[in-house]
């Protein structure tokens, strides 16, 4: 299997994971008012705090949501090395931006894999093709200071079965276990949206 063979086994294994039933809801995009913004947008790393949703809409980060949702957008695993900074437009578009994604040293190059997966999750939660790419700046990641710990769903016998099952053909260890940490969080987080969802 070569590399490139490989690149996209993972995004088509992890994308059925995710994108199977795990589509953003209609109510989930209801949240999201669309803004128009501009370019040169400065970075709104650090803002995210009391009152900061609208701060953060007026920098243009195409709704503050997806820094609060960065988990259930890419899944814990991701999410734990890695923060949303910067939206960026083309002028007088408010559509294909650019997202600069500071990630932890080291682990640029899962996010290169995982590209597709991450855009086309960021596009569903909005709505609309809001996002056309990733700007990966590696730098260490700094947690935000409030965060509300949530023990993470447990998989099913079958969702458990299924990736051991999926990724078995996988020779190399290192990679065998990323695939399978990064399948169960993103299907973790689904479980627990969908518990969330039934308790309405």
């Amino acid at each position: 299997m070569t590399a490139l063979d490989q690149s996209y086994w993972r995004y088509v294994m992890i994308n059925s994971v995710v994108m199977g039933n795990g589509s953003f809801t209609a109510r989930q995009r209801n949240k999201v008012r669309q803004t128009k913004t501009q370019s040169g947008l400065r970075s709104i790393a650090g803002l995210v705090g009391k009152n900061a949703r609208a701060a953060l809409v007026r920098r243009g980060f195409a709704q503050a949501d997806i820094l609060s949702h960065w988990p259930s957008i890419v899944g814990p695993n991701l999410s734990n090395f890695s923060s949303p900074e910067k939206l960026s437009y083309a002028r007088q578009s408010n559509k294909d931006a650019t997202l600069r994604i500071r990630v932890a040293p080291g682990w640029a190059p899962e996010f290169q894999h995982f590209e597709p997966l991450i855009i086309d999750r960021i596009n569903s939660f909005f709505g609309y093709h809001a996002v056309a790419r990733l700007q990966l700046i590696q730098a260490p990641v700094k947690k935000p200071e409030i965060i509300e710990k949530v023990p993470p769903a447990p998989l099913s016998p079958t969702q458990k079965e299924w990736i051991e099952s999926t990724v078995a053909t996988v020779t190399d260890d290192m990679l065998r276990k990323r695939l399978e940490a990064v399948a169960a969080s993103m299907l973790s987080a689904r479980n627990q949206s969908k518990a969330a969802k039934d308790k309405r």
